[in-house]
């Protein structure tokens, strides 16, 4: 598979299936090159005119893995706001990926029988969608939901950044993806949140504030020259 330096593997179509008889290794090589063809017009299509375009075959029951890879930030300029970029880019991919592998099935002439296993994989732009739909899931819980539950959900949104943020190759996208969760953090509330006809226990308190001071350390830009207050609990 081709190793991407600087690029993240935007999507991906995974075909495994038995071969039908009759092809041939230069049918298989016919095939790859129209594979590539196609992935190649869509993906400029779909994503943005310079992705890159992997088309791989491993022999035996045939495995392809046709690869569009690119920069997220460049992938989601056209489309608005980050959050909004996400969003749409996670549909056109989903769309661009199912078509790869209803494409390889077709040119390979492999019907139900032959099928093994196929997948259309979003790969890190599925990964992304899921931590925004949280963020702005959260943002508009807030003062909803108690504060034991933001707190919750304040700390899986920094575990997911954090495990995202491993597999991102390109330090362009890694800086927009920290720059956005920056954003996000300073639209929580510095004092603890909650439903107005539920007062928050002191250790609820105490784990949104730590859950919050945590995040805001790991990706707030300016986190070395600003000091967060800290809330304290409410009197009995």
């Amino acid at each position: 598979m081709a190793d991407y330096i600087d690029k993240n593997i935007l999507c991906q179509a995974y075909v495994h299936i038995e071969l039908p008889e009759g092809i041939t290794q230069e049918k298989l090589a016919a095939i790859k090159e129209d594979l590539t063809r196609f992935a190649t017009l869509r993906g400029k299509f779909f994503v943005y005119p310079e992705v890159d375009v992997s088309v791989e075959f491993r022999d035996g029951s045939l495995k392809s893995y046709i690869s569009i890879a690119g920069i997220i930030i460049v992938a989601i300029e056209g489309y608005g706001s980050f959050r909004e970029g996400i969003d749409y880019l996670h549909t056109d991919i989903k769309r661009l990926a199912d078509s790869l592998v209803s494409e390889s099935l077709f040119m390979t002439g492999a019907k139900h029988q032959q099928i093994v296993r196929t997948e259309a994989r979003t790969g890190i732009i599925g990964s992304l969608k899921v931590l925004v739909d949280d963020m702005n899931n959260l943002e508009a819980s807030i003062g909803q939901i108690p504060t034991d539950e933001a707190a919750r959900r304040i700390k899986r949104i920094k575990d997911d950044a954090d495990a995202l943020l491993t597999n991102v190759r390109s330090e362009e996208d890694s800086k927009g993806i920290e720059s956005e969760i920056s954003e996000f953090t300073k639209k929580l509330p510095d004092r603890w949140p909650n439903p107005t006809d539920r007062r928050p226990d002191d250790a609820a308190i105490i784990a949104y504030n730590d859950c919050l001071l945590e995040l805001r350390r790991a990706y707030q830009r300016d986190k070395y020259r600003k000091n967060y207050p800290v809330p304290t609990p409410p009197e009995s």
